[in-house]
């Protein structure tokens, strides 16, 4: 289910370059201030738990914008966005 609502959500762009192996990490939402994350990881295995867990979950995924779930959707072979429901 895809939150129409942008107050009760943020969502994280995750790239991954092909060739290095880095990760860029690039809040998008309301609650980005409060945001641990850092911009740039120097593997997946860098990031945060919480991250890997949806992004291994969004891997599994053909790459399509036309799929959205509450983990989020993978726009390409190197491009996700991450859902991640604030608590208000």
């Amino acid at each position: 289910m895809f939150h129409g609502n942008t107050q009760d959500y943020t969502l994280y762009q995750v790239k991954v370059d092909p060739d290095t192996k880095r990760v860029h990490v690039s809040c998008l939402g309301m609650y980005c201030v409060d945001s641990g994350l850092k911009d740039w990881y120097e593997s997946v295995d860098d990031l945060p738990k919480w991250v890997r867990d949806k992004l291994a979950v969004l891997m599994m995924l053909e790459p399509t914008l036309d799929y959205k779930s509450e983990v989020g959707y993978r726009a390409n072979d190197y491009e996700f966005y991450i859902h991640v429901r604030e608590k208000c």
